[in-house]
């Protein structure tokens, strides 16, 4: 097999500066994956110093992880039949506390999400509920809610309920509870 051409001094200049701007900037996630596999070839292929690897172990360390579900067309997807409004007061409404990554249709549908975990609903850091709920418990973007929350079913989940039909909530993981406010 034919060794592949050393790569161009300019190439390489042009990869130090994209470095050096990833180091400074951990948020663009999509940039710093892309220049990863491009580092990984050229050093696979010979082209690029193994020193590289190190500059990017150290972008992969100081970035956040990403995590984005993967839907179709979440509008189309088949919903549990549940009226969780008449349940709330028994569950406390525990499924908007749980991780929930957004999908590309969610992200373009304007749902907000945390900028240190990106792709994930936001929770408030007291509640523990997702930001999107109003006081009285109900989902202020109910009609274009993410595709996770649309097709979960709470009633087989042991962490909801122990039994659902005899309406007996599961006690609250801890991970789950309130936390007070600090006093201000």
């Amino acid at each position: 097999m034919e060794k592949p051409p050393p790569i161009s001094p300019d190439l390489v200049e042009e990869l130090e500066t994209l470095v050096k701007i990833l180091e400074l900037r951990p948020d663009h996630a999509d940039i710093a994956r892309k220049l990863e596999w491009l580092v990984d070839a050229l050093v696979i292929r010979g082209q690029l110093p193994k020193v590289f690897l190190q500059r990017i172990d150290k972008i992969k360390a100081d970035r956040s992880p990403v995590r984005l579900t993967v839907v179709d067309n979440k509008y189309l997807k088949d919903v549990p039949d549940i009226d969780c409004a008449s349940r709330l007061h028994l569950c406390e409404a525990r499924c908007c506390r749980f991780e929930v990554a957004l999908s590309a249709q969610d992200i373009q549908d304007d749902i907000p999400f945390e900028l240190q975990r990106p792709y994930m609903l936001p929770r408030d850091p007291y509640t523990k509920k997702c930001v999107c709920m109003d006081a009285a418990g109900a989902c202020t973007i109910y009609e274009k809610r993410p595709a996770s929350c649309r097709v979960y079913d709470c009633r087989g989940d042991p962490r909801v309920w122990i039994d659902f039909e005899a309406r007996i909530p599961a006690p609250m993981p801890e991970k789950l509870t309130p936390v007070p406010k600090p006093e201000q």
